[in-house]
């Protein structure tokens, strides 16, 4: 688990003064934590095309003066990178600087450096003789964008598009500095954005990285180190970055045990009883030991539940809304149902239909554990039915962390899960952040699974955040099983496969 920043201008701030690394101290490790990560790029021969073999620095550099240092011919990896006026240009130009004790390099200037230390960083790059020019070559083995940082406002102009434009046609391996340029600080695009193959962002991550939108133009994420231990440069905070070392899965290492030591989970079945199936399914292929099925009569039924149109004595968590319908005698029942004072107590995981009854924001604060999985239009009417706030679903999209720790502190109790590109946990003043999201959960029922999931973990007594983010995880992991294309996947194998996580 990793921690996650809003902004690290503090940081930044912090660092300086508490650690004395200033006047562009910071910059200088930026940049050797750019060229550390390149050069393994490069000597582990991913990045490396057929046509590498043979380019030397004679038949690729511009011609420079006699006067200036000469570097030996030999068969260089060509890396280009482009360099803005502000911080960002600078630690392009620092990173250039470095980069050529073992690489060809070829600094493409976009405008003039603005910023004092953009401009001692080109400053010093000059007294090394690499050439700047404002051409791009449509070939190179790594492509650095380094024209802005986190800091744009708007979307970018007609001359900044056609130059992220000509960037991502450039054929190389494509690497964003901090952040892809395009993206504003909550990671929204502007019409055109550099689609980095990773981003190397600097000292800690960001929100804006793991906004849904930002996630096709980032790439992998990696963070540079900025000459002091991350322990030392972070500081506090609410966000977190998930790992699939924070899954802990149902194993089971008592021998004399029993089903009913594995929990039992109510499944409340409305109107479309194949999206409960589904989660009862997923419930009992991920550990819990008795699933019932309570409401309406299912035909065809698996032989794998008990089925009943009584309400059960005991169980241990209860999921309602998976297939539920807007029917409003079959919502007056489930109202009905979560209304009792025994299953108030319970684990109660809600999800689709019963997420946008207007009856339920008053129900969930006298629920002790619920878990709620929205996706951003169920989200929408939480926080309309709630009071909270009157927003669009894009607007909700853009602001996503914003949105849901509003929610958390109206309902601190309650666990949201919302879905997305990257699935975010919240929880109180806390949000997780779960990057091992795939398209091809992209599914009707592969919700229903993940909240069949949730509820066999909050049976078997996992507490409720913790029962939200291991079945997240395995849920994108369950989905890795599967693989074989981006579009085949279903939701009943997938129930199936969360049964094979090890």
């Amino acid at each position: 688990m990793e921690k996650i920043f809003d902004s690290v201008r503090e940081l930044d701030k912090r660092a300086e003064d508490a650690f004395n690394l200033k006047n562009g101290v910071l910059m200088e490790h930026a940049a050797c934590g750019m060229v550390e990560r390149i050069r393994n790029l490069l000597s582990s021969r991913l990045l490396y095309p057929q046509n590498i073999q043979g380019r030397s620095r004679q038949n690729n550099a511009l011609d420079l003066p006699s006067s200036h240092i000469k570097f030996p011919q030999a068969e260089l990896p060509l890396v280009q990178i482009v360099c803005g006026s502000g911080d960002n240009g600078g630690d392009g130009y620092a990173l250039a600087r470095i980069l050529a004790d073992f690489c060809l390099v070829r600094v493409v200037l976009v405008k003039e450096p603005k910023s004092p230390l953009c401009k001692l960083q080109q400053d010093r790059l000059s007294l090394l003789g690499i050439p700047i020019t404002d051409m791009l070559q449509e070939h190179c083995d790594v492509l650095v964008d380094a024209v802005f940082g986190t800091g744009i406002r708007g979307s970018l102009d007609s001359e900044m598009s056609a130059l992220i434009e000509r960037m991502n046609a450039v054929q190389g391996y494509k690497i964003a500095c901090d952040i892809p340029s395009g993206l504003n600080e909550f990671g929204m695009p502007s019409p055109v954005a550099f689609r980095a193959d990773e981003t190397c962002t600097m000292g800690a991550l960001k929100t804006a990285l793991y906004a849904d939108a930002a996630k096709d133009y980032t790439g992998a994420i990696h963070v540079c180190n900025l000459g002091l231990p991350r322990r030392c440069y972070e500081g506090e905070t609410g966000t977190f970055l998930l790992s699939v070392e924070d899954m802990k899965l149902p194993h089971r290492s008592v021998q004399n045990t029993h089903k009913m030591s594995y929990g039992h989970g109510l499944f409340f079945c409305g109107e479309k009883t194949g999206a409960c199936m589904l989660a009862a399914s997923a419930a009992l292929h991920f550990g819990i030991g008795l699933v019932t099925v309570f409401g309406e009569p299912v035909s065809a039924a698996p032989f794998d539940f008990m089925y009943t149109l009584q309400l059960p004595e005991n169980f241990s968590a209860a999921m309602v809304g998976s297939g539920l319908g807007r029917n409003s005698d079959t919502q007056a029942r489930a109202l009905g149902f979560l209304s009792q004072e025994h299953v108030r107590e319970l684990p109660l995981i809600l999800d689709a239909d019963i997420l946008h009854n207007t009856k339920l924001p008053t129900l969930l604060s006298l629920f002790k554990a619920p878990i709620l999985t929205p996706h951003p239009k169920e989200f929408q009417s939480l926080l309309a039915n709630s009071g909270l706030a009157q927003v669009s679903v894009a607007e909700i999209q853009e602001h996503r962390f914003e949105y849901l720790r509003l929610f958390c502190g109206a309902f601190p109790q309650a666990v949201i899960v919302l879905k997305g590109a990257y699935p975010l946990i919240g929880c109180g003043n806390q949000v997780f952040v779960n990057p091992l999201g795939t398209n091809a959960l992209a599914k009707a029922g592969a919700g229903d699974v993940l909240s069949g999931m949730i509820t066999a973990l909050a049976a078997q007594g996992y507490p409720s955040l913790e029962a939200a983010y291991t079945a997240s995880l395995a849920h994108a992991e369950a989905a890795k099983l599967l693989y074989t294309s981006d579009y085949g996947l279903t939701a009943s194998a997938l129930a199936q496969a969360t049964g094979r996580l090890k």
